[in-house]
Protein backbone atom coordinates (compact mmCIF):
# COMPACT_ATOMS: atom_id res chain seq x y z
CA UNK A 1 0.00 0.00 0.00
CA UNK A 2 2.86 2.40 0.80
CA UNK A 3 4.58 1.63 -2.51
CA UNK A 4 1.36 2.36 -4.44
CA UNK A 5 0.99 5.65 -2.54
CA UNK A 6 4.55 6.70 -3.39
CA UNK A 7 4.02 5.84 -7.07
CA UNK A 8 0.78 7.86 -7.07
CA UNK A 9 2.59 10.88 -5.62
CA UNK A 10 5.33 10.65 -8.25
CA UNK A 11 2.73 10.29 -11.02
CA UNK A 12 0.86 13.37 -9.75
CA UNK A 13 4.11 15.34 -9.74
CA UNK A 14 4.98 14.26 -13.27
CA UNK A 15 1.62 15.32 -14.73
CA UNK A 16 1.15 18.43 -12.60
CA UNK A 17 4.48 20.13 -13.27
CA UNK A 18 3.33 22.03 -16.34
CA UNK A 19 -0.31 22.75 -17.09
CA UNK A 20 0.54 24.20 -20.52
CA UNK A 21 0.94 21.90 -23.48
CA UNK A 22 4.37 21.51 -24.94
CA UNK A 23 5.24 23.99 -27.65
CA UNK A 24 6.14 27.63 -27.83
CA UNK A 25 6.06 29.99 -24.88
CA UNK A 26 6.23 33.77 -24.88
CA UNK A 27 9.66 33.54 -23.23
CA UNK A 28 11.10 31.21 -25.87
CA UNK A 29 9.60 33.14 -28.78
CA UNK A 30 10.91 36.49 -27.53
CA UNK A 31 14.38 35.02 -26.96
CA UNK A 32 14.37 33.45 -30.44
CA UNK A 33 13.13 36.69 -31.99
CA UNK A 34 15.91 38.61 -30.25
CA UNK A 35 18.50 36.10 -31.51
CA UNK A 36 17.10 36.30 -35.07
CA UNK A 37 17.29 40.09 -35.01
CA UNK A 38 20.91 39.93 -33.86
CA UNK A 39 21.62 37.56 -36.77
CA UNK A 40 20.05 40.14 -39.12
CA UNK A 41 22.42 42.77 -37.77
CA UNK A 42 25.46 40.50 -38.12
CA UNK A 43 24.42 39.55 -41.65
CA UNK A 44 24.09 43.22 -42.66
CA UNK A 45 27.56 44.00 -41.35
CA UNK A 46 29.26 40.90 -42.75
CA UNK A 47 27.71 41.06 -46.24
CA UNK A 48 27.75 44.89 -46.43
CA UNK A 49 24.12 44.81 -47.56
CA UNK A 50 20.96 46.20 -46.06
CA UNK A 51 19.09 43.42 -44.27
CA UNK A 52 15.37 43.57 -43.57
CA UNK A 53 13.64 41.58 -40.85
CA UNK A 54 9.91 41.29 -41.48
CA UNK A 55 7.74 40.30 -38.54
CA UNK A 56 4.15 39.04 -38.84
CA UNK A 57 2.01 37.44 -36.12
CA UNK A 58 3.24 33.96 -37.04
CA UNK A 59 6.47 34.34 -39.07
CA UNK A 60 9.85 36.02 -39.05
CA UNK A 61 11.45 36.57 -42.48
CA UNK A 62 15.02 37.72 -43.11
CA UNK A 63 15.76 39.39 -46.47
CA UNK A 64 18.79 41.15 -47.92
CA UNK A 65 19.04 43.97 -50.47
CA UNK A 66 20.60 42.94 -53.78
CA UNK A 67 23.27 45.70 -53.79
CA UNK A 68 26.17 46.25 -51.40
CA UNK A 69 26.94 49.59 -49.74
CA UNK A 70 25.22 52.23 -47.68
CA UNK A 71 22.89 53.46 -50.44
CA UNK A 72 19.33 53.41 -49.08
CA UNK A 73 17.12 50.79 -50.79
CA UNK A 74 14.27 51.99 -52.97
CA UNK A 75 11.11 52.70 -51.01
CA UNK A 76 8.74 53.01 -53.94
CA UNK A 77 8.76 53.09 -57.71
CA UNK A 78 10.14 50.38 -59.89
CA UNK A 79 12.41 47.80 -58.38
CA UNK A 80 14.29 45.22 -60.42
CA UNK A 81 13.28 41.60 -59.84
CA UNK A 82 14.63 40.11 -56.63
CA UNK A 83 15.66 43.43 -55.05
CA UNK A 84 14.92 41.91 -51.65
CA UNK A 85 16.15 38.32 -51.58
CA UNK A 86 14.66 36.03 -48.93
CA UNK A 87 17.37 34.49 -46.75
CA UNK A 88 15.31 32.58 -44.19
CA UNK A 89 11.80 32.21 -42.79
CA UNK A 90 11.08 31.13 -39.19
CA UNK A 91 7.63 30.22 -37.93
CA UNK A 92 6.39 31.21 -34.49
CA UNK A 93 5.31 28.14 -32.53
CA UNK A 94 1.68 27.38 -31.77
CA UNK A 95 0.25 28.97 -28.66
CA UNK A 96 2.11 32.29 -28.95
CA UNK A 97 1.69 35.25 -31.28
CA UNK A 98 3.57 38.41 -32.04
CA UNK A 99 0.94 40.97 -31.09
CA UNK A 100 2.30 44.17 -32.58
CA UNK A 101 5.35 46.25 -33.41
CA UNK A 102 6.12 49.94 -33.61
CA UNK A 103 9.07 52.20 -34.36
CA UNK A 104 9.28 53.57 -30.82
CA UNK A 105 12.04 51.99 -28.73
CA UNK A 106 10.37 51.17 -25.39
CA UNK A 107 13.16 50.52 -22.88
CA UNK A 108 11.32 50.84 -19.56
CA UNK A 109 8.00 49.32 -18.57
CA UNK A 110 5.14 50.20 -18.86
CA UNK A 111 5.28 51.03 -22.56
CA UNK A 112 2.97 53.85 -23.61
CA UNK A 113 2.22 52.30 -27.02
CA UNK A 114 1.72 48.69 -25.84
CA UNK A 115 -1.12 47.00 -27.74
CA UNK A 116 -4.46 46.31 -26.09
CA UNK A 117 -5.27 43.56 -28.60
CA UNK A 118 -3.38 41.48 -31.14
CA UNK A 119 -2.80 43.03 -34.57
CA UNK A 120 -3.71 40.15 -36.89
CA UNK A 121 -2.68 42.16 -39.98
CA UNK A 122 0.79 42.94 -38.60
CA UNK A 123 3.66 43.33 -41.07
CA UNK A 124 6.44 45.16 -39.24
CA UNK A 125 9.87 45.72 -40.83
CA UNK A 126 13.14 46.53 -39.15
CA UNK A 127 16.01 47.42 -41.49
CA UNK A 128 19.65 46.94 -40.55
CA UNK A 129 22.29 49.04 -42.30
CA UNK A 130 25.75 47.76 -43.27
CA UNK A 131 27.24 49.82 -40.42
CA UNK A 132 25.21 47.85 -37.83
CA UNK A 133 22.63 50.52 -37.01
CA UNK A 134 18.91 49.93 -37.54
CA UNK A 135 15.55 51.62 -37.89
CA UNK A 136 14.82 50.37 -34.35
CA UNK A 137 11.57 49.56 -32.67
CA UNK A 138 9.71 47.39 -30.20
CA UNK A 139 8.00 44.07 -30.92
CA UNK A 140 5.37 42.75 -28.50
CA UNK A 141 5.00 39.00 -27.88
CA UNK A 142 2.28 37.31 -25.78
CA UNK A 143 0.44 34.05 -25.27
CA UNK A 144 -3.30 33.97 -26.11
CA UNK A 145 -4.46 34.68 -22.55
CA UNK A 146 -1.88 37.47 -22.24
CA UNK A 147 -0.63 35.76 -19.07
CA UNK A 148 2.98 36.18 -20.22
CA UNK A 149 4.02 39.31 -22.08
CA UNK A 150 7.44 40.16 -23.45
CA UNK A 151 8.80 42.90 -25.63
CA UNK A 152 11.82 42.73 -27.89
CA UNK A 153 13.62 46.07 -28.11
CA UNK A 154 15.85 46.93 -31.09
CA UNK A 155 18.08 49.95 -30.54
CA UNK A 156 18.59 52.38 -33.43
CA UNK A 157 22.22 53.38 -32.93
CA UNK A 158 23.69 49.95 -32.22
CA UNK A 159 21.13 47.63 -33.85
CA UNK A 160 21.28 45.39 -30.78
CA UNK A 161 18.13 43.62 -29.65
CA UNK A 162 17.08 42.44 -26.22
CA UNK A 163 14.06 40.58 -24.85
CA UNK A 164 12.42 42.31 -21.88
CA UNK A 165 9.83 40.91 -19.50
CA UNK A 166 6.39 42.63 -19.57
CA UNK A 167 5.18 45.57 -21.65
Amino acid sequence: MIVVGIIAIFAALMFGVNSQTYGASATNVSDQLSADLNVCKMRAVSTRRWTRCEVTPNTFTMMQWHLTGMQVPLVGGTCPPDCWQVVSVDNVGAGVAIWDGNNTVCVTSPCALAPASANTALQFDIDFRPDGSSTGGTIYVADPGKNKTYRVVVYKATGSSYARNSW
